[in-house]
């Protein structure tokens, strides 16, 4: 926006510049076409009439440039730009639909007031606070971490304006999706966030769950406010706990190793598969836990959005390594092999020579 002032403010200096030429072009013409004849003032009169003449000529063309040049800016702003982040340094173009959409939850209608629903790279973008809220999501702006924070006691997410990558955690136990593009990020159009409708089929761990016929979108659930009793109604567990791994191998559709060698101490405790894709073992010793994770994408899917102080990058055997934590410690490890990814996650942290032996230690 800024930036858009500046050439406003940069087009505005040439076209007064030009218009003191103009001016001063004029003002030539006029007093040249003055003769200052003391033997013969009707003469004189009569080359000021002609100069008066040619003077209201040039005033009114250079009116209407000015006018135009004026117009032209002003019909080009007509065009709307979408800011996709706080600070504004991108922009996207926003496609008025070809149909004016509706929004039902329910089966029943959705209020937008002045919001409309939008085409943003063929996406369908929806009000988020409207059609969150009225899901029964509580929404929450996070000052110091910069996302938007949705939780409707079930499940819960967090967005980052400007930022494709969406993802829903457990908000009763650990677990999380694994994280997905949805084709454009939460973008803010005139004050309002808007964010693709199928990010509810994530945070509702419902691929059905949103349906478009015609104009009408509609989303459906079991309860718009879930409560302790009955929030799993109509609503698919998106964690579901098995005891072998051969089991979880099947559920997730892929057979995947696991660490055969850890730090002393830790023993395999939870074996959890999340949305149907993603596998996530937990070791624990005492109130320590490590959590390993796979899932065949090719994406970060630790679930840890941490800042650590140190990043980068090992190999282990000829595979990359992303390590993240602070000076030699690890925290956290995540890489992908053969369109697989694994992400390993410490409690408490490991270094470098250990890490590498729990790594090599999958076959």
């Amino acid at each position: 926006m800024e930036h858009t002032n500046l050439l406003n403010l940069d087009n505005l200096c040439f076209r007064s510049i030009s218009f003191c030429r103009l001016f001063q072009l004029g003002r030539n013409i006029f007093l040249s076409a003055i003769v200052f004849n003391t033997e013969d003032k009707l003469q004189n009169n009569v080359y000021k009439e002609r100069a008066i003449l040619k003077m209201k000529k040039i005033l009114v063309g250079l009116c209407a440039v000015t006018m135009w040049s004026a117009a032209v800016p002003a019909f080009a702003a007509e065009a709307t730009n979408v800011l996709i982040s706080p600070n504004p340094t991108a922009a996207v173009t926003q496609k008025s639909p070809v149909v004016q959409y509706t929004l039902k939850i329910n089966d029943k209608n959705v209020d937008l007031g002045t919001k409309k629903i939008v085409v943003i790279k063929d996406r369908i973008m929806v009000p988020l606070r409207i059609t969150s809220e009225a899901l029964g999501f509580t929404l929450k702006w996070d000052e110091k971490k910069q996302i938007i924070h949705m939780d409707n006691g079930t499940m819960q997410t967090d967005l980052t304006l400007g930022e494709d990558n969406y993802f829903a955690y457990s908000s009763k136990a650990i677990g999380m999706t694994a994280p997905r593009s949805l084709g454009v990020a939460p973008t803010i159009i005139k004050g309002t966030t808007y964010v693709p409708v199928d990010l509810y089929n994530i945070v509702l761990t419902d691929p059905n769950c949103v349906s478009i016929k015609g104009s009408v979108i509609s989303i459906s659930i079991g309860s718009t406010k879930p409560k302790e009793t009955s929030a799993s109604i109509g609503m698919p567990n998106p964690l579901v706990n098995y005891s072998t791994l051969d089991e979880v191998r099947k559920a997730v559709g892929f057979t995947f190793a696991v660490p055969a060698t850890l730090p002393d101490g830790y023993q395999m405790k939870d074996i959890i598969v999340i949305s149907n894709d993603l596998a996530e073992i937990f070791y624990l010793k005492g109130d320590k836990k490590i959590v390993y994770r796979t899932a065949k994408v090719n994406a970060d899917i630790s679930g840890d959005y941490n800042v650590y102080d140190k990043v980068k990058t090992i190999t282990v055997g000829n595979t990359e390594i992303t390590v993240k934590g602070k000076s030699d410690s690890i925290n956290l490890a995540t890489w992908t092999k053969d369109g697989v990814s694994f992400s390993l996650l410490f409690d408490e942290a490991v270094n470098e020579k250990a890490l590498s032996t729990i790594i090599g230690s999958i076959k």
